[in-house]
């Protein structure tokens, strides 16, 4: 599939950076609920917020680099739209009935959407620096996917009769 160069790079990593940070509320909202993960939570959205810090960078790269190209694989409105999901998210960890399995559930499924959109696939050029924080960006949401789904399977296996 081919994709344009996106119209507004900045804007469309500044919106990407701030669906990190969204993110990282939502783990942050997980620690202060659940306080057997509350060291679980906290540390990825401290890694969320990193993520964030990274998209940043490459908005400061894309200044400095006009050979640099942003492709716009999905839209502004498109990221905006998770944000908001993400941000439902953490107001449904504040409800009295929302529990532990459902959090990991979330989360996990959550991290591979973004791993199954190649969500951080959004440039072409040769910027070494760019492409390695990109990858660093993809092993981490792919390292956050897996912590998930061992922790869920665990919790599943520490709940079900024996």
């Amino acid at each position: 599939m081919e994709y344009r160069t996106a119209r507004d790079p900045d804007a469309l990593l500044k919106t990407l950076s701030e669906h990190e940070q969204a993110i990282a509320r939502l783990y942050r909202a997980y620690s202060t609920r659940f306080d057997d993960g509350t060291n679980f939570w906290a540390d990825l959205a401290r890694e969320e917020l990193k993520h964030a810090a990274c998209l940043n960078k490459i908005r400061t790269l894309l200044q400095e680099d006009s050979a640099m190209v942003i492709v716009e694989r999905f839209s502004i409105d498109a990221v905006q739209f998770s944000i908001n999901y993400v941000n439902g998210l953490t107001d449904r960890a504040a409800e009295p009935d929302f529990e532990l399995i459902n959090a990991l559930s979330l989360a996990m499924k959550l991290e591979e959407a973004l791993l199954e959109k190649n969500f951080f696939e959004i440039l072409s050029g040769d910027g070494q620096e760019i492409q390695e924080t990109l990858e660093f960006l993809s092993t981490e949401t792919e390292r956050h996917f897996q912590m998930l789904h061992n922790t869920l399977k665990g919790h599943k296996n520490s709940i079900e009769p024996q």
